[in-house]
């Protein structure tokens, strides 16, 4: 009994440690970039430059102080482990006897506990990239839940 005991405590320890695992994990959701970091790579340079590096911009309009900006939209899909809990399934299932010819009936059980699974978040980041008469970005800014903070 006594080793029954210490089994259920080292388990119980261990689905904590999962659990605060996956919590850390799933709630990191920074891209490794801080918006200073974003502004003072891009702010003084040509948008030509962001063009060669992440395509055309998905959209453009012109702020009330006649520069252009110029949004750029990336679609993030993340996989993020989850705890799941299976009951273990009971199915009646058929056996052919190749020897005999004849059926038996009887009914089997699936396994059922704890798993992880992977489930995938989608999330967008907009970038607001404001350009001057000159063609030079003179402002960075983002929306979105992966973007840059």
């Amino acid at each position: 009994m006594k080793y029954g005991k210490e089994i259920r405590m080292f388990l119980y320890f261990k689905t904590i440690l999962i659990f605060v695992f996956i919590f850390t994990v799933t709630n990191n959701v920074s891209a490794g970039q801080t918006i200073n970091d974003v502004k003072s790579k891009w702010i003084g340079v040509s948008i030509d430059k962001l063009i060669e590096k992440h395509g055309y911009p998905d959209q453009s309009f012109t702020a009330p102080n006649g520069n252009t900006v110029y949004v750029v939209i990336k679609n993030v899909k993340k996989l993020y482990p989850v705890p799941v809990f299976r009951q273990p399934e009971r199915k009646d299932i058929d056996i052919f006897n190749t020897k005999t010819g004849s059926y038996s009936y009887g009914s089997t059980t699936t396994g059922g506990g704890w798993t992880v699974e992977q489930q995938m978040q989608k999330s967008e980041c907009a970038g607001y990239f404001e350009v001057n008469s000159e063609n030079i970005i003179v402002e960075v800014k983002f929306k979105g839940e992966e973007c840059p903070k």
